[in-house]
């Protein structure tokens, strides 16, 4: 692989938290795109009169693209440069997206996502891999996490605005607003990070063969955290992606509006990105197992109360409560584990780290798009948080089997 990189970044200077900024907002229109056909699938149903499971294959497909995008991105970020891949990342999420709003059919629908999906993977490993790089080694775990909260922040941002777009102007008009906002910051990020985030890269290192950046993560000294850590994404991004997919739909089921049910999946989005912060605070100063490890327990017990609670009858205010801590604990996991995947892996083959542990995750993503339907339809609203449950479950093992954790500041 080449002889290792010098981190990038020495001090908290203005550029640094330039970069970092950037990189964020990126992120923030990438959750925006993420979570957007959840939040539109409900009027989707309505006014094309489908039924949840002709739309399953379109959820899923965007979680088999993000796939793609995750391990390409992050090989492709490797060996050519953080700064091209987001870039071509960003536009074509943003163009999809946008195209979206004028299709009629599932077909098209379909393909759209696909490409979509793989934008928005490529675009992570690459932000997560800058955020690690221009941050000094004491502020990466708050830097990477920062980044990475802005996709449930970007939830929040999209469920606030379909709260308001969706009831008055429909789900084309709100389809439109995701697509052409993160194309409105390609020129921000084309100025405004630098030409090249790598410059001591050795030529060994960027003609690096493809196989051989994959074999260093499954090296005989990484193999067993890999394995559990790439444990640790599926699961918990099934739980993130069926609440990503089904929240709004099942909350409409039980007798909600869509304004109420957009706000929940808002409120289950803005758990995370506090819940995420906190996160990042403790596991600078204690290490990531403990506060990984909790935040994956009491998901599951949430999980539990919700599947044997009457959530038909309980109050709006409570359930928003109940969502925002849910929601807390599944999105503080999965940002922070970025966070762990960056402190696991060394500069050359960091975003193919983050990336190839993102991108089999997201055959957790997949399923949980087929899985929600079929619980949903079999159990009701009760079927999507029996899933959670088990979800986090296995999430909270492979948490315990990783050995090479963050360590606590003396």
């Amino acid at each position: 692989m080449g002889s290792s990189r010098v981190e990038v970044a020495t001090c908290w200077s203005w550029r640094s938290r330039g970069v970092l900024l950037l990189v964020a907002l990126a992120i923030l229109f990438d959750g925006v795109d993420n979570q957007v056909l959840g939040l539109v699938a409900p009027a989707i149903l309505v006014e094309w009169r489908l039924d949840k499971s002709s739309l399953a294959p379109v959820l899923a497909v965007g979680q088999f693209g993000m796939m793609i995008g995750t391990l390409l991105g992050g090989l492709w970020g490797d060996r050519v440069g953080r700064k091209q891949t987001l870039l071509c990342c960003v536009f074509l999420f943003g163009a999809t997206t946008l195209a979206m709003s004028f299709v009629g059919t599932v077909e098209a629908l379909f393909l759209l996502r696909l490409a979509a999906g793989i934008g928005m993977g490529g675009a992570l490993p690459n932000a997560a891999a800058l955020a690690a790089e221009w941050t000094p080694q004491r502020y990466r775990v708050v830097a990477v996490t920062t980044t990475i909260v802005c996709i449930p922040l970007g939830g929040v941002v999209g469920g606030a605005v379909a709260a308001e777009v969706l009831p008055a102007q429909g789900w084309r008009v709100m389809m439109q607003w995701a697509g052409f906002a993160p194309l409105a910051l390609l020129p921000l990020l084309w100025r405004g990070l630098p030409a090249d985030l790598a410059r001591d890269r050795t030529p060994a290192t960027v003609t690096g063969d493809v196989v051989g950046q994959l074999r260093g993560l499954l090296s005989r000294d990484r193999r067993r955290d890999t394995l559990a850590l790439w444990c640790a994404f599926g699961f918990c991004l099934m739980a993130i992606y069926a609440s990503f997919s089904w929240l709004p739909t099942m909350l409409v089921e039980t007798g909600r509006s869509i304004a109420e049910a957009s706000r929940g999946l808002m409120y289950f989005n803005l758990g995370g990105v506090i819940t995420a912060l906190l996160a990042a605070g403790l596991m600078t100063r204690f290490g990531s197992r403990g506060p990984l490890a909790v935040m994956a327990s009491m998901a599951a017990v949430q999980s539990t109360v919700f599947w044997l609670g009457d959530i038909d009858r309980a109050p709006t205010e409570w359930l928003l409560i109940m969502l925002a801590l849910l929601g807390g604990c599944i999105n503080g996991v999965q940002t922070t584990l970025y966070a762990l995947a960056a402190h696991l892996y060394p500069a050359p083959i960091r975003a193919t780290g983050i990336g190839a542990a993102s991108s089999i995750g997201r055959l957790g993503g997949v399923s949980s798009a087929f899985f929600g339907a079929a619980l949903l339809t079999a159990m009701g609203g009760a079927g999507l948080f029996v899933l959670l449950l088990l979800a986090m479950c296995v999430t909270f093992a492979a948490l315990l089997v990783l050995r090479h954790h963050i360590q606590r500041t003396p």
